[in-house]
């Protein structure tokens, strides 16, 4: 191997190793908060439909998939505050979850449960993606 293809090899593992950090960094996209928020909603359907066990099946097979092909990185653990914060977003989406639920069940409206969800959906759309990015922001050396 000649110097230039050295230098080729270095700044190609240079660019890997940038992509790494940055694709573990990243906000959620449009299409990860769709994945939650319809992870959520099939919740509420199969909670309504009596078939919660289908939905903890789903979910045990989604982390054993994301577990096998998901980028690994170094252990870079946001602040605490971060950590609080982001969690503390769930209580809001727990929060609209029931009122929805509520107002559907009062209203006599089918699938309360899926109605509830569509609450917490907009939670998670925009406080808790909200929040998840400024954390992520954080980590950037």
């Amino acid at each position: 191997m000649d110097a230039r293809e050295a230098q080729q090899a270095l700044t190609q593992a240079a660019q890997r190793r940038q992509q790494t950090i940055t694709a573990g960094t990243a906000p959620w996209t449009r299409a990860q908060v769709w994945s939650l928020c319809s992870c959520a909603l099939a919740l509420g359907v199969l909670t309504d439909a009596g078939m919660i066990w289908l939905w903890l099946l789903l979910v045990l097979t989604g982390v054993g998939v994301a577990w096998q092909r998901g980028v690994h990185l170094k252990p870079t653990r946001a602040s605490a505050r971060w950590r609080v914060a982001l969690a503390a977003t769930f209580v809001p989406a727990i929060a609209l979850d029931v009122a929805f639920q509520a107002v559907a069940r009062g209203l006599g409206w089918p699938l309360p449960n899926t109605v509830g969800m569509v609450g917490a959906c907009l939670v998670i759309a925009t406080l808790t993606r909200a929040v998840q990015a400024r954390m992520v922001a954080s980590l950037h050396p």
